[in-house]
């Protein structure tokens, strides 16, 4: 394998070369308008207003064409939309006179405006709270120390695609090509390298040290998810789904939750693909290994926080018997609350300083910010791969079996890319749809401090239910609040006092992902009217668990219920008849987009996880997935690559 002179692991500036964001002076003044009826002052939060303009100018800066093009449009809708009603544009109208007016379409009986409001809202709140005094005011820490960052290692083995400057396409050969350095392509490229074959990872993203992740939420969305995160789909509601975009994929950007597949899942697979080799038992040596890497363990008490310990109380009052701390891969947690946004002391065993680490160890390979274009395909069989790097060089790798690790959402398109076509391809989409409750104590929770995702309710699961912990910063859960006006502020005032916890659905829903105009990526996602049931009795589990732990106030914010004050209340919400726009919905698991099967006109890849149409080419990412599986999926897309490697490395020999 070429290798290249060592170059540091460099954490990049996402701004360097923004643009000036160009709102108009009109567009300024309906944004400050809109920012001071949402958020109006209150005794100890300061108001939106021309602060807000200046922290959303920042936050905009960097952010592609096409979101400041959709925000301005946006703006307009809401500047036009008073003028039937009210007589005026929106700007013009008294402060009240707006916030009453945002408030009837939050609360209102149409989708449509609830969705424009929340999408014009959802940023502009986000900006609003990046400020250290509103922070200090709930008695949160707005910004981490700067960590201090290992010694660098293995740099001789890693080429930052920024660097590698040159006038002709380099070209690199490999036994192994493996595309993607998240849960699947970091768990096969160190299982290959330890069975002495010759690796080269290649990750679009960049390689972070520590000291990039120091807990704020604009700019590790910048830096660590894909599309900024700004990534949705689209169907009968809009959806947000996440994934990450760096070395560690969104191994990086998750909150370390560590479950096996149950066996229930196998048997479907077994009974519907015919997957004969799927089973608990089969699988158990390759999860040991993972959970071994990993250093899977229960979180610690110490640091599940307030939540915990309310969630843990109304589970006994109502006499549920499966619930405690969840199995996570961060040993060594201190409880900083930021896992969704890189961890900064290394204590959460994401791949990029796990599988990734230890397969450099073993001899591997790592190209960062070198996006794959198309996998190179002669004669039925896969031959490597090309693309470009971030500074606009073109690269070629020649291999003897490709690996396409870039997750359920980017894989099906390269295959497409490619040439690949099958019935299945990007299609069969999960997501296991998630939604979360809030509720307002009479003591002190504080989010800010403790695993954001330390605690598990798991009495539903076979139901397709799964609760676990969603503590989020201080901004962030503004975004999650759809009021406005003073009821909003005075929530936000009451940070301290404020629980959340969430829960996501075994999905029956399936979707799709495409290349639509100008190669951007569609989602299609529609939420089976079966999903919308498990949501319903999972919030009004949710309610009832809050309620018996001696909540003051209940928010599930559910159209038309968005506070249960009363058992009366609970009653409706249990009753009521729910559309899926009628939900606080958003996603963190796309799986199933190149599902494993038997049949070849079913299926995308078969059982060992290479593609039934050419030879030489394996999928080890959650695309694979044949069906949702219920519980968070890290554990078994690396136990499932670990397989595939094995036999991969078994072929090669």
């Amino acid at each position: 394998m070429m290798s290249a002179e060592p170059t540091p692991v460099v954490r990049p500036d996402p701004f360097a070369r923004s643009k000036p964001v160009d709102l108009s002076e009109h567009e300024q003044e309906i944004l400050i308008a809109v920012a001071a009826a949402a958020m109006p002052p209150t005794k100890f939060l300061e108001g939106g207003g021309r602060g807000t303009l200046e922290r959303m100018t920042r936050f905009l800066r960097g952010m592609p064409s096409d979101f400041l093009t959709s925000f301005k449009a946006l703006l307009w809708t809401v500047e036009l939309s008073s003028l039937p009603t009210r007589g005026k544009p929106f700007s013009r109208l008294p402060r009240h006179d707006g916030e009453a007016f945002l408030d009837a379409w939050a609360n209102g009986s149409l989708h449509l405006q609830r969705s424009i409001l929340r999408a014009l809202l959802t940023p502009l709140k986000y900006a609003h709270f990046q400020s250290p005094a509103l922070f200090a005011h709930v008695g949160c820490k707005f910004e981490l120390d700067v960590v201090k960052d290992e010694p660098a290692r293995w740099n001789a083995q890693v080429m930052n695609g920024r660097e590698l400057d040159g006038d002709t396409t380099l070209e690199l050969e490999a036994e192994v090509v493996v595309v993607g350095t998240g849960a699947g392509g970091a768990a096969a490229a160190y299982e290959l390298a330890k069975r002495g074959h010759a690796v080269l990872l290649v990750e679009e993203g960049d390689y972070h040290k520590r000291s990039s992740f120091r807990g704020r939420a604009p700019e590790a969305t910048k830096l660590l998810y894909r599309e900024m995160g700004m990534t949705i789909a689209w169907g009968n509601v809009g959806i947000p789904v996440f994934a990450g975009r760096a070395v560690g994929g969104s191994t990086v950007i998750n909150s370390g939750t560590c479950y096996r597949v149950p066996e229930r899942v196998f048997t479907r697979w077994r009974d519907r693909y015919g997957l004969s080799d799927f089973s608990s038992a089969q699988m158990s040596p390759f999860y040991e290994q993972v959970e071994a890497m990993l250093q899977v363990a229960p979180a610690k008490r110490e640091h599940l926080g307030g939540v915990g310990r309310v969630i843990e109380r109304g589970a006994r009052a109502l006499g549920l018997e499966r619930h405690g701390p969840l199995r996570r891969n961060a040993p060594d947690c201190d409880g900083q609350g930021i896992c969704c946004f890189g961890c900064p002391t290394g204590a959460k065993r994401s791949t990029d300083v796990s599988y990734v680490p230890e397969a450099l160890k073993r001899g591997a390979q790592l190209i960062t910010a070198a996006k794959v274009e198309a996998v190179d395909i002669v004669a039925g069989r896969a031959r490597g791969v090309h693309g470009t790097l971030a500074n606009g060089r073109k690269f070629k790798i020649t291999a003897e079996a490709t690996v396409i690790s870039g997750g359920a959402l980017m894989t099906p398109l390269l295959l497409k890319r490619s040439g690949l076509d099958h019935a299945w391809l990007g299609k069969n989409l999960s997501i296991h749809p998630a939604t979360k409750v809030l509720a307002l104590f009479n003591e002190t929770i504080d989010q800010s401090r403790g695993i954001p995702q330390g605690y598990t309710i798991e009495d539903l699961d076979r139901d397709g239910i799964m609760f676990e912990g969603g503590s989020t910063p201080f901004d962030v859960t503004s975004m999650g609040i759809p009021f406005v006006g003073g009821r909003f502020m005075d929530i936000m005032a009451r940070f301290p006092n404020l629980a959340t916890f969430g829960l996501m659905v075994q999905d029956y829903g399936r979707g799709s992902v495409y290349e639509g105009p100008g190669g951007r990526m569609v989602i299609r996602y529609d939420l089976d009217p079966r999903d919308l049931v498990r949501l319903q009795r999972g919030i009004v589990k949710l309610c009832e668990l809050y309620r018996a732990a001696g909540a003051d106030r209940v928010f599930p914010f559910v159209a038309g219920h968005h506070e249960v004050r009363t058992r009366g209340g609970l009653e409706a919400l249990a009753t009521a008849k729910l559309r899926p726009g009628d939900f606080e919905i958003t996603a963190f698991h796309p799986l199933g987009t190149c599902r494993v099967g038997t049949d070849p006109r079913t299926s995308v890849l078969g059982p060992d996880q290479q593609t039934h149409q050419v030879d030489r080419l394996y999928v080890m990412d959650g695309s694979a997935m044949p069906s949702s599986l219920g519980v968070n999926p890290q554990l078994t897309i690396m136990a499932m690559a670990l397989r595939a490697s094995e036999q991969l490395s078994a072929r090669l020999s």
